[in-house]
C-alpha cells in the first residue's frame, strides 16, 4: 500500500510538469493509475458539466448572457449544489481556453461546443432523475 502511495505522488508530480513522455511511461508502468486518473477527472469534468448547464438553463429562460448570481441560482435550485461566487467565476474562467463558455463584460454565455455538452448532461441527468 504504501509504495502505491509513493508512486501515485510522483506521478503526481509528473503530471503536474506535463511531461508527456514520463506519464506516458508510468501509465505503463503502472496501468492502475490510469483508472485512477480517469475516475478523479470523471468527478472534475461532472462539476464542470453542471456549471455548463446550469449556464445553459439560465441563458435559454433568459435569452441572453448570463450573469454569475443567475448561475448560482440555478446550480441551486436545478441541482442542489452551493458554491461562492469566486469558485464558480474560477470554473468558468477555467472553462475559456476549453472554449466552452465565453465571457462578456460581467456575463457568461455558452460556446457551440458548450452548449452541446449541456444538452448531453441534461439528457443523462434527465434519465437518471425520471
Amino acid at each position: 500500500m504504501v509504495k502505491k502511495k509513493k508512486i501515485r505522488e510522483d506521478f503526481d508530480d509528473i503530471f503536474r510538469s506535463g511531461d508527456e513522455e514520463k506519464i506516458k511511461t508510468m501509465l505503463k508502468e503502472h496501468p492502475w493509475l490510469l483508472e485512477e486518473v480517469s475516475n478523479e477527472m470523471s468527478e472534475v469534468m461532472e462539476n464542470e458539466q453542471q456549471i455548463i448547464s446550469a449556464l445553459g438553463i439560465m441563458e435559454d429562460e433568459l435569452g441572453e448572457s448570463v450573469p454569475l448570481n443567475d448561475i448560482l441560482y440555478s446550480l441551486k435550485n436545478d441541482f442542489d449544489i452551493r458554491k461562492s461566487e469566486n469558485e464558480l467565476k474560477e470554473i468558468l474562467e477555467n472553462l475559456i481556453p476549453l472554449d466552452l463558455v465565453k465571457k462578456s463584460e460581467n456575463k457568461w454565455s455558452l460556446t457551440n461546443e458548450g452548449g452541446r455538452i449541456c444538452d448531453d448532461y441534461l439528457n443523462r441527468f434527465v434519465k437518471l432523475h425520471e
